[in-house]
């Protein structure tokens, strides 16, 4: 019984593994894709250990389509159907699927700018105004949250 115990704990302690479902990718210049079960979201940091902190967080959860050059990333994100604070729920970060938010960040300088936008013209615009090729592939492409 004893040895039955010490396999039903070990087995509980190893399913409860806290952060096993982490990743994070460093995207361009301290820029970083962090993926934390299903979601996902971009952080600025110069520490790589803090990309997990919330005051780092640049683009939202829900962040599904990301490009970059040397000089701008690009990427699309829906935004959250819980319009209250709840970062740290996880459960409830559900998609708003019928909205898309499309972005642009400019990482030319140390001081680097986040252009937002509601719809696609206004986003090929910009990067059209900025000189980023049409066909500038998305390196990540959640087709779940698309």
């Amino acid at each position: 019984m004893k040895k039955f115990s010490i396999l039903v704990i070990c087995l509980f302690l190893t399913s409860c593994r806290f952060g096993q479902n982490e990743s994070c990718v460093e995207i361009e210049k301290n820029f970083y894709l962090v993926k934390w079960d299903d979601n996902s979201w971009i952080s600025y940091t110069k520490d790589d250990d803090s990309i997990f902190n919330t005051e780092n967080i640049v683009i939202g959860h829900n962040v599904f389509a990301v490009g970059n050059n040397k000089d701008f990333i690009v990427g699309k994100q829906h935004p959250c159907k819980n319009k209250e604070e709840h970062f740290i729920d996880f459960d409830s970060l559900i998609p708003n699927k019928e909205i898309t938010n499309f972005f642009i960040i400019d990482i030319r300088n140390d001081d680097f700018k986040v252009h937002s936008f509601n719809n696609e013209n206004d986003f090929d615009n910009c990067k059209n105004h900025f000189g980023i090729p049409k066909s500038l592939p998305y390196k990540f492409y959640d087709k779940y949250l698309e």
